[in-house]
């Protein structure tokens, strides 16, 4: 009964809110797409779409942190959302006026003993329940040095080290539960409101939406991601990842070590050359991340970026990216051909991504365009191109995976970010030395040997079962005529001749697939290949001995 009435009273809210900022005329209105328009989106039908998206991101900051969330998730997505909706939507901040210390306490001594979902328990480590907070710390400030829906940050002392307390708000899932299933609820609205593809899945979206809300509101998943990354950068001396203090980190606290510097967003009285060694040095350890450890930073804008002394630190690894080993190989093969101007490499990568066949689209017109996308982002020097893709896969109506999107959100932030340390920044200059490395590992030993330990039995049962297979085939053709020997002796030897050339055909086949499988496998396939190929050649000079 109380959720009932919890749900009515939000739902006035809600209702209130629309009615306040006109929302409910965009459901008799249709989103204008199909128009020429600028980098700024500054033409006369941008403007109509600008100001209907003005006033769907002033509501969202008005009903809070669920719908602030759900602003920001659609504003990754440029491949769907309308562009004057996606520049409008990345507006939204996710600042709010911090709540008492005293308030916040709760979260401390309040400890829920459930778990999210895929989640232990931590029993491990200090008891906050039955400790105070100041007793705990040697050093512990009460005023928030960030406060964000979510939750707040504070700076301490631990065991003589400078750390940073991050504590979520108190009872949040209640509110966020609540909105989840009005969002749910209103699911036809926001396509309306927001003038969304015909492609987009919005059941996929939602069921995204709240995976993120879910990783956000537990920081045990938020320190495995930082001790992941901390492991994938550990051999780069540039790279600063701040350490977790594992036995005072728990659901809703998160105890981490404190970085000093500057944040990349304020540098803009510092040397010039020191900000352009900075832009490299971002943009090579963020690819690095995507295309060779597949696990990257999936909210890199400036704030969470601190340099100091030469070395640069990422913070804040509450949004991270995945990407797993199919979609980081077409993703580094799209990145290699635009790197290479390979325009059918490129091409066949992204319809890749999209999963889509080339004869379900005009491919003369689409290669055209990618020709266009890769020299842009070779010569537009200066120019933000990232979001070029997502561009080019609303003209298609293509329909990315999630993946790719938040790949791309974050690439269009890296870009900013290294554009404002660098008017002169592109993105292709600093690729050369990840790709190469990127292909040595997709090609390395290591990994022919590794797909080989894995794949090896398979693949030599296949291979034993070669010359019993031929043999049954010849041995079935060469039976067939001779129970017809007496008849048709002219037959058999036809049947004869048949047998060695089917023979002959089959042996082909296999070498012929294994020098493709050799030539354009990817991953330890090229091994395996290799393996087929030398086992043609000795079936075949097994043949030629038997005659």
């Amino acid at each position: 009964m109380l959720l009932m009435f919890n749900k009515s009273r939000r739902y006035l809210t809600i209702f209130r809110v629309f009615l306040k900022y006109n929302l409910f005329s965009l459901l008799y209105k249709d989103i204008h797409r199909n128009y020429i328009s600028n980098g700024k989106c500054t033409c006369s039908l941008d403007m109509e779409n600008r100001g209907n998206a003005e006033k769907l991101r002033s509501a969202f900051e008005e009903l809070g942190p669920s719908f602030i969330k759900l602003g920001q998730m659609m504003s990754k997505r440029p491949d769907l959302v309308p562009a004057t909706y996606v520049m409008e939507l990345e507006k939204l901040q996710d600042r709010v006026q911090p709540l008492e210390f005293d308030r916040m306490r709760e979260s401390f001594e309040n400890e829920c003993e459930c778990s999210s979902p895929g989640n232990r328990n931590d029993t491990s480590g200090i008891n906050y329940g039955s400790q105070d907070i100041m007793d705990i710390f040697d050093e512990f400030d009460t005023e928030p040095i960030a406060s964000a829906s979510i939750g707040q940050v504070y700076r301490g002392v631990l065991n003589g080290q400078k750390v940073a307390v991050k504590i979520s708000r108190p009872n949040l899932i209640d509110t966020i539960n609540l909105d989840l299933a009005i969002i749910e609820d209103m699911k036809p609205i926001i396509v309306k409101v927001m003038g969304l593809g015909s492609n987009f899945d919005i059941d996929a979206f939602l069921r995204e939406f709240r995976e993120m809300l879910t990783s956000e509101l537990d920081y045990r998943i938020e320190a495995r991601n930082m001790m992941r990354f901390h492991d994938n950068l550990k051999d780069d001396e540039n790279v600063i990842v701040p350490r977790v203090y594992k036995d005072y980190s728990r659901e809703y606290i998160l105890v981490m070590g404190f970085i000093e510097g500057t944040q990349v967003k304020d540098l803009a009285d510092a040397d010039p050359e020191e900000r352009k060694n900075y832009a490299k040095l971002i943009a090579a350890s963020f690819l690095k991340q995507v295309y060779i450890d597949g696990f990257y930073h999936g909210d890199p804008h400036g704030g969470n970026i601190v340099v100091k002394d030469g070395k640069i630190a990422f913070i804040d690894f509450g949004a991270m990216g995945k990407l797993d080993s199919e979609l980081k190989r077409d993703m580094l093969n799209l990145f290699y051909g635009v790197y290479k101007q390979n325009v059918d490499l490129a091409t066949d990568a992204f319809l890749k991504v999209g999963k889509t066949r080339k004869e379900d689209i005009d491919i003369g017109r689409f290669r055209r365009d990618m020709d266009t996308l890769i020299a842009e982002q070779k010569y537009g020097a200066g120019e933000r191109q990232s979001d070029n893709y997502a561009k080019l896969a609303l003209k298609y109506n293509l329909s990315l995976p999630s993946e790719f999107s938040t790949l791309e959100r974050a690439l269009v932030l890296i870009e900013s970010v290294c554009f404002d340390l660098d008017p002169d920044f592109n993105l292709l200059d600093v690729a050369r030395p990840i790709t190469s490395q990127a292909i040595t590992d997709r090609y390395s030993l290591k990994k022919a040997a590794e797909g080989i330990q894995l794949e090896g039995d398979r693949y030599l049962e296949i291979l034993k079962d070669y010359p019993e297979g031929v043999t049954d085939v010849i041995e079935t053709i060469r039976g067939f005529g001779h129970d017809r020997k007496e008849a048709k002796t002219n037959a058999m030897k036809m049947y004869g001749i048949m047998g060695e050339f089917s023979k002959n055909l089959f042996l082909s086949v296999i070498i012929i697939a294994s020098t493709y499988i050799v030539m354009k496998g990817d991953g330890y396939l090229p091994a395996l290949g290799v393996f087929g190929f030398l086992g043609g050649l000795l079936l075949g000079a097994r043949s030629i001995g038997k005659r």
